[in-house]
This record gives structure tokens, C-alpha cells and sequence, in this order.
């Protein structure tokens, strides 16, 4: 889901990057295109590619459960920025 990245906060916006580059760190760990990722969390490939962009995509806990499901982890793995 898009978010106006001037609504949020500087912290807001890269806690959303973050996110999207740990997708895709991940992903790329598991050698998975954003295709194959897509069609196994059952979401839009183009969903996956707005996640991953450096821009500021917001995402639902359900899209990020589907997401962690498919990548085979927790879901908290792909908050852990650490």
C-alpha cells in the first residue's frame, strides 16, 4: 500500500526501508526471484517489487506473515535489523 512518505517521520520512513531491503536480503538468500517469492505469499509480483524499492512502501502484518511464510522464517526475522 503506498504511504505518503511526508506523513511519516525520517525514523518511519527507513524502519519501512529497512524492511523491504531485509525481503529482499532474504529472498536473494534463499535464491528466489520476486516471482517466485510473489506466487508462493500468494501477493503481486509488483507488490514485492514496491516492498524491496528504496522508496517508502507500507505493508500489512498479513502481507509480511505471507511474506516470512514463504521465506521459511519467523516473521520477527524480518524485523530484526540488528
Amino acid at each position: 500500500m503506498p504511504v505518503n512518505p511526508k506523513s511519516l517521520e525520517a525514523n518511519e520512513q527507513q524502519f519501512l526501508k529497512n524492511i523491504g531491503f531485509k525481503i529482499q536480503f532474504v529472498r536473494k538468500k534463499r535464491d528466489l526471484s520476486q516471482e517466485q517469492l510473489a506466487e508462493k505469499a500468494g501477493l503481486a509480483t509488483a507488490t514485492i517489487g514496491h516492498i524491496e524499492s528504496p522508496h517508502v512502501y507500507g505493508l500489512s502484518l498479513m502481507a509480511l506473515y505471507r511474506i516470512a511464510r514463504a521465506l521459511d522464517v519467523e516473521p520477527k526475522i524480518l524485523l530484526d535489523f540488528e
